[in-house]
């Protein structure tokens, strides 16, 4: 896991899709209503942060890091915002130990905060959830066999290693009444949610929502059998799928699409539509290159949902930066 500020350009077929931060876009992100019929809702983004306190400091910082990055994108929004942050502090594990500080981040923490948005998030609200968290692969259960992201120490959820196992969190997402539901999770072996979405009997609860006017978007950021490695980049460590969702919502993600997996010609039209800031995110968290040979970048994004890719999600400045095609 990381987090910290990039300078990395990556071109590809004429494109530059990766700008230094001092040339983000001005953008409003608003709701789909809000463009197509000027009836927007609410935006809301939950955002959550835990770090192991066995991991080492400048280790733990990446998390609280990724947070505030993807958080000031979404402060950028002019429409109606409610921005709520789950952030573990950092600490070394004698601090903790000597009492110094409780633990923040836990289980019942973000369910709690799962069913605020579920109770009031309403039909022309737009939700943003983004974790950054550990994630364990292994089973616990028959029932229970992809694992899940870790939330709380060990000692305090024993039967699951302090796991938020997959199948409560899909349970729990899918009950958010907004017309637009966005996850992005930040996990090693977090592709193993969107195996659980997929599956026949929970897929059945989201797959028609593109045809009754909503979207349902989850983006993880690696598959599920690979560890979420941070890369190098300006002499900082950083995971490229925070990098990639803070730039999209951004306005980076104006007029990029991706055909056969290659950035293809685009018209910038000044909004964000779901099917450019989901090919933004999947291109530039697999490719984003590292400054230095280790570590490579081994991410392997995935995506599932119901959603119209030409539905709006942010209307974005219509000024291109400099240097940006």
């Amino acid at each position: 896991m990381s987090l910290s500020v990039v300078l990395s350009i990556l071109l590809l077929s004429g494109i530059n899709v990766l700008q230094p931060a001092s040339t983000m876009p001005d953008t409003r992100c608003v709701s789909s209503a809000d463009v197509n019929d000027g009836n927007a809702g609410t935006i809301r983004l939950l955002a959550v942060a835990k770090a192991k306190v066995l991991d080492p400091v400048d280790m733990q910082q990446r998390a609280p890091d990724a947070i505030r990055r993807v958080e000031t994108a979404v402060r950028a929004i002019e429409a109606k915002t409610v921005v709520k942050t789950l952030i573990e502090p950092v600490r070394t594990i004698n601090q903790y130990r000597a009492g110094q500080g409780r633990e923040v981040v836990t289980g019942e923490a973000f369910r709690n905060e799962l069913k605020t948005l579920i109770d009031t998030a309403t039909a022309n609200d737009t939700v943003v959830i983004y974790t950054h968290s550990h994630g364990l692969r292994n089973g616990f259960e028959d029932v229970q066999p992809l694992g899940g992201m870790v939330l709380d120490l060990p000692v305090r959820r024993p039967p699951h290693a302090g796991v938020f196992l997959w199948d409560e969190y899909a349970e729990l997402i899918l009950r958010i009444p907004a017309k637009n539901v966005v996850v992005l999770t930040m996990s090693c072996y977090s592709g193993a949610l969107i195996n659980h979405l997929n599956s026949p009997a929970l897929a059945k609860k989201w797959k028609d929502r593109e045809a009754t006017g909503r979207n349902f978007v989850v983006m993880t950021s690696q598959n599920d059998v690979l560890k979420s490695e941070p890369i190098r980049i300006d002499n900082q460590m950083l995971n490229p799928f925070t990098y990639a969702v803070e730039r999209a919502l951004g306005g980076f993600a104006d007029g990029f699409v991706t055909q056969e997996g290659k950035p293809a010609d685009a018209s910038k039209d000044g909004k964000l539509q779901f099917g450019e800031v989901i090919d933004y995110v999947l291109h530039a968290t697999e490719h984003t290159p590292s400054d230095s040979i280790l570590p490579l970048n081994t991410s392997k994004p995935q995506v599932t949902g119901s959603y119209k890719r030409d539905a709006v999600l942010c209307k974005a400045s219509t000024k291109v930066p400099v240097g940006q095609k």
